[in-house]
This record gives structure tokens, C-alpha cells and sequence, in this order.
């Protein structure tokens, strides 16, 4: 794909942002017959934000679009599955802080695990059960699972029992920012460490109505309840505050090296665009959503998470050598002092970070 297809993609993006839908309409169309997603390249990606720019001013793609991507549509779960089991930068970042929460959980009488946004807990279990095989289960673990998703928590709930650990689950069915004062007197009162995992889920944090900044607010409760450790994994771009035009060049600068990372994978060229169509629903929200507060994909840098953990009170810690995995081939993992970066071609995709409480 050339240059000269991305400048139409930025055209496109800057008279949209300024409301100028018709001539945003006619670079698109002129983009489009530059497209062909069934090559190996940029293409799928192009369609990608093709899609979503077409969408956000009223223009739908056409049936021909509709039924390449509907060809790699699978249910979530699979692409779920199919992206544990092949991407390694999410490999690379379950493996990393699934060992930072482990070290603080192994041999432990007692202890607490907080994971905001468990999902259906799989990271969670995976550690308990390595932690079983090892004979260093806590004797007895309290969970306490934050995640709007009543299912979610149940099934979080089965997934961590059946590792066979002892342990009491609480069920918290809400958004992190949306967490009562009876939630946190739970944290607070719960048996110690505190240990907290927070993956992939503090993106979603959006500032309220009065532009409180969310985020920072709930650090600073986190700070407050005295966690022994807070292991957070997030994306490193930036799509949080920043105006169309630059959050759709930040999205670019994340995703192409991400499509990129996908095409050097030894998979199926099918398996390689179900797994690019796992992002459609990003693209989608990053830059293909007319109401800013509608959007739900909101990653910040880890260099901006770092100032917020700092600027709550927490300290980031170098991560033991021993939680670093070796790296999987095309990725790359870099260790700096305060989190482990995980990319592809020198390009930080995502960031793992390991946070104590700053004392004095």
C-alpha cells in the first residue's frame, strides 16, 4: 500500500473531524479502489479504518466489503482463544504478570486477590494452578472480582474453584469507577497481602459528567486500601483525551506493528484475519465513534500510567528477572526499571507494570 494511500486516509480522517462528511465520502471512495484485503500488507488494516470512518459519517461499505470480512467472523470466544494460543504479545503479557502475582501469592496462610475486569478469570486461575502444582497455594485465598458482567463473575468463580484452592469469592458486578463505599470497605477489610490485578481493564475508566479523572481517582482508593502490590497491563498508545485527527495517527502507530506482528506469525492466512478482525471492534470505537463519550477504547502511554501511579502513590518497581519470561519469537521484551515493554520491530505494544505502595 503506498504513501499515497495513507495520505488519503488521513484526508479522509481531517474532513471528517471538521464535518466536511461529502468530501470525507469522496477520499474514502478514492481509498477504496486502492484496497485489496486479500493481499499480505497493510490492506486488511486500510478496510479496517475504511470501515470505521465509512460508519461514523453514514456511509456503509458495500456488500462486497461486508462478505470479505464476514468470511473471518468467529464468536468472540474463538477469537479469544485464538489469540491466547498465537499472539505473543498477549502470551508474553499473561505469562509476565501472572508470575508478579504469583511471587506475591506463593506460600501464603492468607491472602487476597483483587482482579478488576476478571473476565472469566483464566489469568487468575492459570496462576492458582501453577501455584498448586508447585505446593505453594495460599492456605486460604479470598477473590475479589470486579467486572460489570454478572456471567463473567460466575463463570470467574467456576474457573478459580476448580483449581481447587480454598477460598471465599466476592462478587463485585460493577464498573471500577462505579465501585460503593460497601465495596471498598471489602478491599479494606480483606485478609492481607492485598494483591491487585488490573489487565486491559483501567482503559475503559472515562472521566464523569464534572471531568473528574477517573483513573486517578481510583488509584488513589487503591492507594488508600493498602495493597501489598498492583500488577496493571495495558496497551501503550494514546486514544484517551486527544482530538480525531491525532488519535487516529496514535491508533495507526499501535496497530500497524500489531497487523505487522500478526503477518510474521506461523498461522493460517484465514487464522491471521480472524485474528486482525479482533480488532475491528477497536478500530471501530478509536476512531469510527461520533460521540466522545460513547467511546469505550481508551488507552493511554505507560509513561502517562507511571505518572498516575507515582501521582497516587504508588512506586513502580523493576520486575524481578525471574517473572520475564523468555521472549517469543517475533516479539520483543524490554526490561526499564519501571515496567517490561512487549512490542514487535522496536515499536512498545503493550506495557506491564509492578507497583508497590510508596512509603515517606
Amino acid at each position: 500500500m503506498s504513501v499515497h494511500a495513507f495520505d488519503m486516509l488521513c484526508r479522509a480522517v481531517e474532513e471528517t473531524d471538521a464535518g466536511r462528511t461529502d468530501t470525507a465520502r469522496r477520499w474514502l471512495d478514492k481509498l477504496r479502489g486502492l484496497i485489496a484485503p486479500e493481499k499480505v500488507g497493510d490492506d486488511f488494516l486500510y478496510l479496517l479504518y475504511h470501515d470505521a470512518l465509512a460508519r461514523r459519517i453514514g456511509n456503509c461499505q458495500d456488500e462486497r466489503d461486508n462478505l470479505y470480512l464476514r468470511r473471518f467472523e468467529r464468536p468472540q470466544i474463538e477469537l479469544f482463544d485464538l489469540m491466547a494460543r498465537h499472539m505473543p504479545a498477549v502470551t508474553l503479557a499473561g505469562r509476565i504478570g501472572g508470575a508478579l502475582l504469583a511471587d506475591h501469592l506463593a506460600g501464603r496462610d492468607t491472602a487476597t486477590l483483587m482482579s478488576v475486569g476478571i473476565g472469566s478469570g483464566g489469568q487468575e486461575a492459570a496462576v492458582l494452578t501453577e501455584l498448586a502444582s508447585r505446593g505453594q497455594a495460599p492456605g486460604r485465598l479470598t477473590v475479589i472480582g470486579v467486572d460489570p458482567a454478572v456471567d463473567s463473575l460466575h463463570q470467574a468463580e467456576r474457573s478459580i474453584r476448580d483449581t481447587r484452592v480454598p477460598l471465599d469469592f466476592h462478587h463485585v458486578p460493577r464498573f471500577a469507577e462505579h465501585m460503593t463505599e460497601e465495596d471498598w470497605d471489602l478491599v479494606r477489610r480483606a485478609p492481607r497481602p492485598l494483591v491487585v490485578n488490573a489487565a486491559f481493564a483501567l482503559h475503559h475508566l472515562r472521566d464523569n459528567a464534572s471531568g473528574t479523572d477517573e483513573r486517578s481517582a481510583f488509584l488513589a482508593k487503591l492507594r488508600d486500601a493498602e495493597p501489598d502490590v498492583l500488577v496493571l497491563c495495558e496497551p501503550d498508545s494514546d486514544h484517551h483525551r486527544v482530538a480525531l485527527p491525532e488519535r487516529f495517527r496514535n491508533s495507526w502507530r499501535h496497530f500497524h506493528p500489531v497487523f505487522r506482528l500478526i503477518d510474521a506469525l506461523d498461522v493460517s492466512a484465514a487464522d491471521r484475519n480472524a485474528m486482525k478482525l479482533f480488532f475491528r471492534r477497536e478500530v471501530v470505537d478509536i476512531v469510527g465513534t461520533a460521540d466522545d463519550e460513547e467511546r469505550y477504547e481508551r488507552h493511554e502511554p505507560a509513561g502517562t500510567w507511571l505518572a498516575r501511579l507515582r501521582g497516587a502513590g504508588f512506586r513502580p518497581m523493576p520486575a524481578p528477572a525471574e517473572s520475564v519470561s523468555e521472549t517469543i519469537p517475533p516479539a520483543f521484551i524490554r526490561q526499564d526499571p519501571d515496567s517490561v515493554r512487549i512490542g514487535f520491530d522496536g515499536e512498545s505494544i503493550l506495557a506491564v507494570i509492578h507497583a508497590v505502595p510508596a512509603h515517606g
